[in-house]
């Protein structure tokens, strides 16, 4: 065996002795396991881990996109025990799988839990022969490693085979990299940039770099632990990962915790109780570290007193609430000496931040003004452990803890020179922003929290020592700087932003950071409770007109909902009062919470994939009913499903509902949806444009839309339909619309792209257009399956509509002979069309001569589209000759020139000096 020394340094395992070939060293190694975790299991930190559910969601699985998964229809949840199981057709599944999760979710208690259960034959039988675990951060200190340190630390407790023995299946080793820390130093794409040999010594983020990229040991397989930020930042660098996310305690899983914690079953309920009753404080402790902690503090001297948790709002409310109840349990010493014991924690942990350490010897301890007494003392327990073994080691009972205690550190140190950080010469500034970037560093929103103004006395009482009264001025001024810097806003993730905001508390404050972004878009795969309810405080307030946009696939922390499907719902009448009972909290609960608030000046909401459901419809429509400010709603690949769309379109029609914009892109709309919309366009009179993009709509749906568009009190300006019918339906959109076009006199703006409308649909849509009520000015047509066929019964509306401005016809195959009898129209002195876009429409220079017709006698055309077609020299000579001509007004000519002789590149440089503001 190696020396405590040589353990401590993790030295490769060349000391170990040789066993007996016979023996099988995978039992020797999962008895010693499972003994481990038999141990361990009985800390009390440990114990809440029993309690986490091992549900995981998939938030990113290799070979999912967002192209082919589509309209998301429901979460994707798997076990932890079932990470690693090979595929239905018995392939092994992915070799890299990552565990995210924010700070005390629970994801060192679940693999802690999944080693156990390994070692007990209860997970992936046969999978692995070993599993070599790393706590991250536990050797992020050390100069250098190589993969043969980490497997000599696995096994220096035990008489373990050689390295030899446990390499020579290399597919058959989990390593498990728990804690993964933010890379600091990229390690670039060259050979001697990474390490290849398990016995070769790199830095601590190159070995780690080398082990994601798969390098390192590539038939191996890893199971990595890591905040979210990290995550993000590691995923450029990961090979065909599965990302999964640890969900937050159930209501179901909470109780249970807070049962196993009381002496009395009545207490845990009375206190579990409580806590629901107050939002805020029932979204905080769904994070079992608070849950921990919480039980933890009213268990002591059986103090189970709620008053104070009233008051508690924020991460950092819970931090000091839980110190300074753990200083009243002091006996034997003074107060006094508590308060020197914390305060020497603090410095600790600060020190720990700044040279990345976890682990900490006794010498470090008395260093720091922890003596020998103070270390044996119960009242430390709270607070530090011993590590494994008999050492004379200690670490922060979770790592949090250390994040918390630095940001007291930097609060409390109020001398002279407290911005220098009294071991490296740095500033709190450049410490967060070198090992936490900025905003997303926990131990910043930790000093934004204690910065608070309310916690000036809790901090004094608990910690013995003022606040420095300059600080809360600094981080002001250097957050207002950080947010209004361009370039160092690109790398701000607003959600962390937005928790550094609420942790401070202070709505004046919050405002004005707020209304220095103009817009916030928020891109993460999953959101949870804690996030959005931090968002919600920033934006209640807004001084500025806001954009938001959120893009998730997931909403995590709300209850799930019977499916609206399987309700009955009203069959036909959609001007009924509709509701479903007894909704849960949506997961947009507290961003309309926000929309609901008078100062909160969200002008335009867009909402991508979050898996809506019928209770968001709900609480939009509560939006409406006091906003006035909101005036564009964009849902992009989201399902409310009918439920949802009617009690949206009840907040629509609402008369103080000002909402101006609805677009409805990839999303799912029955023929209900639409007659609920419908009874909307007759109602509301400030709703101008309507949207329905790559969204399917059933003929029986286009006919209800089409009756609503009808109506005598429909204000639509703009409808938009790209995309959203089918072969079959296509002709009786265009009948539909053409009637509607004959009615509708507000009507001025329609997009029929991408629909298969073909020359007998367009046939019937001219009938509509050529009516003197049609007032369309813009028409889109483009890619719409059309042949030269549909040119006459465009030419005729050409010569009665007065009032198209703007007509699109790109990409279909209309031909020469299609233009020509176009031009016809376009000529005609009823003919008012400004732009004309012709792209890929099969055109050579046979058609030239038709248009240029027209450039000699249409006073009105002022832009012409002719890309992507087969024009050579001859016929782009014949449009500038006619370009040249008095009458002409053209502005704009798109037109392809990469095959054209010099000559006509100078015609067309020759109009651009007798044409002023021509371009080509």
């Amino acid at each position: 065996m190696k020396s405590q020394k040589k353990r401590k340094d993790m030295e490769p395992a060349c000391t170990w002795s040789l066993l007996s070939e016979k023996k099988d060293y995978r039992e020797v190694f999962r008895k010693h396991l499972k003994e481990k975790y038999l141990r361990i299991g009985v800390d009390k930190f440990y114990h809440h881990g029993k309690y986490i559910e091992s549900r995981l969601l998939i938030v990113k699985e290799y070979g999912v996109s967002e192209k082919t998964c589509g309209i998301p229809q429901q979460d994707n949840f798997i076990k932890m025990q079932h990470l690693f199981d090979p595929d239905e057709e018995g392939f092994s599944s992915s070799q890299t799988v990552v565990l995210q999760g924010c700070a005390g979710v629970g994801k060192t208690a679940l693999v802690h839990k999944f080693m156990f259960d390994w070692a007990a034959g209860m997970v992936t039988p046969g999978r692995f022969d070993y599993l070599i675990y790393v706590n991250c951060r536990e050797i992020c200190h050390i100069a250098s490693l190589s993969a043969a340190d980490l497997i000599a630390n696995t096994f220096e407790d035990i008489d373990g085979p050689i390295l030899d023995v446990v390499l020579m299946y290399p597919e058959k080793l989990l390593f498990i990299l728990d804690g993964f820390p933010e890379i600091q130093n990229p390690v670039g794409d060259q050979e001697e940039d990474i390490c290849t040999d398990p016995q070769e010594r790199k830095t601590v983020e190159t070995l780690l770099c080398s082990f994601v990229t798969k390098k390192l040991l590539p038939e191996s397989s890893l199971l990595i632990t890591a905040r979210p930020t990290t995550v993000k930042k590691l995923q450029s660098r990961l090979k065909k990962p599965m990302q999964v996310e640890v969900l937050w305690f159930t209501d179901a899983e909470k109780r249970a915790y807070f049962l196993s914690q009381f002496l009395g079953a009545s207490t845990a309920i009375k206190v579990f109780h409580g806590l629901q009753e107050i939002e805020k404080l029932d979204i905080l402790t769904s994070l079992p570290i608070i849950s921990w902690m919480v039980c933890s503090a009213l268990s002591l001297r059986g103090d189970n007193d709620r008053t104070p948790l009233r008051s508690l709002q924020t991460l950092t409310d819970m931090y000091l609430f839980y110190f300074s109840k753990c200083l009243k349990t002091l006996t034997g010493i003074s107060v006094w000496k508590g308060q020197s014991c914390l305060w020497g924690l603090c410095s600790l942990a600060a020190e720990g931040l700044h040279k990345q350490k976890v682990l900490f010897e006794v010498s470090e301890l008395r260093r720091h003004g922890i003596g020998v007494y103070d270390i044996s003392c119960p009242f430390l327990n709270h607070f530090l452990k011993k590590t494994k073994g008999n050492g004379s080691t200690y670490t922060f009972l979770h790592f949090s803890f250390q994040e918390f205690l630095t940001a007291v550190f930097y609060v409390l140190k109020n001398s002279s020179s407290w911005m220098v950080f009294p071991h490296g010469g740095e500033t709190w500034q450049e410490i967060f922003q070198r090992f936490g970037k900025g905003f997303s560093s926990l131990t910043i929103q930790f000093l934004f929290g204690l910065l608070h103004k309310e916690k000036e006395s809790a901090l004094e009482t608990t910690f013995g020592r003022k606040t420095s009264p300059r600080l809360r001025e600094e981080l002001i001024k250097w957050t207002e700087k950080e947010t209004k810097n361009k370039s160092s806003r690109l790398l701000i993730e607003p959600v962390d932003l937005f928790h550094c905001l609420y942790e401070i508390q202070e709505e004046e404050y919050a405002k004005k950071i707020i209304d220095d972004l103009q817009s916030i878009i928020l891109l993460q795969p999953t959101y949870t409770k804690m996030d959005l309810l931090a968002m919600s405080f920033c934006v209640k307030n807004s001084q500025s007109p806001l954009s938001f946009s959120l893009k998730c696939q997931h909403l995590l922390g709300f209850e799930e909902e019977v499916p609206a499907s399987l309700l009955t719902l009203p069959a036909s009448t959609f001007d009924w009062p509709f509701e479903l009972p007894d909704l849960p909290s949506s997961p947009l609960h507290f961003l309309c919470q926000a929309l609901r608030h008078p100062y909160c000046k969200i002008k335009d909401l867009k909402l991508i994939f979050c898996h809506l459901t019928a209770s968001c419809g709900k609480d939009l429509s509560l939006v409406f009913e006091t906003n006035q400010y909101l005036t564009e709603l964009e849902f992009v690949k989201n399902t409310l499903e009918d439920s949802g769309m009617m009690l949206l379109c009840q907040g629509l029609k609402q008369p103080n509902c000002i909402l101006q914009t609805l677009r409805l892109y990839r999303c799912l709309i029955s023929p209900a949806s639409c007659g609920a919309l419908a009874a909307v366009l007759s109602t509301n009179q400030w709703l101008m444009e309507l949207e329905f993009s790559e969204t399917k709509l059933e003929a029986s749906a286009l006919k209800l839309l089409c009756e609503g568009l009808k109506d005598p009190n429909c204000k639509l300006q703009k409808l938009k339909l790209s995309d959203s019918v089918s072969p079959d339906t296509s002709e009786t959109l265009c009948k539909y619309l053409a009637s509607v076009l004959i009615c509708n006199t507000n009507l001025i703006d329609l997009d029929l792209s991408e629909n298969p409308l073909g020359d007998e649909g367009v046939k019937y849509l001219c009938e509509g257009l050529k009516h003197s009520n049609c007032k369309v000015e813009k028409l889109e047509l483009w890619t719409c399956h059309l042949t030269g066929k549909c040119c006459q019964d465009l030419r005729n509306a050409l010569y009665t509509n007065e009032h198209l401005r703007d007509l699109d016809l790109s990409d279909n195959a209309l031909g020469d002979r299609g233009i020509q009898v176009m031009c016809e129209g376009l000529k005609h002195s009823s003919c008012r069309l400004q732009n004309l876009w012709l792209a890929d429409c099969h055109l050579t220079d046979v058609c030239c001569g038709a248009l240029a017709s027209v450039l000699n006698r249409n006073d009105n055309l002022t832009l012409l589209d002719l890309c992507g077609n087969d024009l050579k020299d001859f016929g782009v000579q014949i449009l500038c000759d006619a370009l040249s001509g008095p009458v002409c007004k053209l502005q704009t000519l798109y037109i392809d020139t990469d095959n054209l002789h010099e000559e006509t590149y100078r015609k067309l440089n020759d109009l651009k000096l007798s044409k002023p503001g021509f371009t080509w």
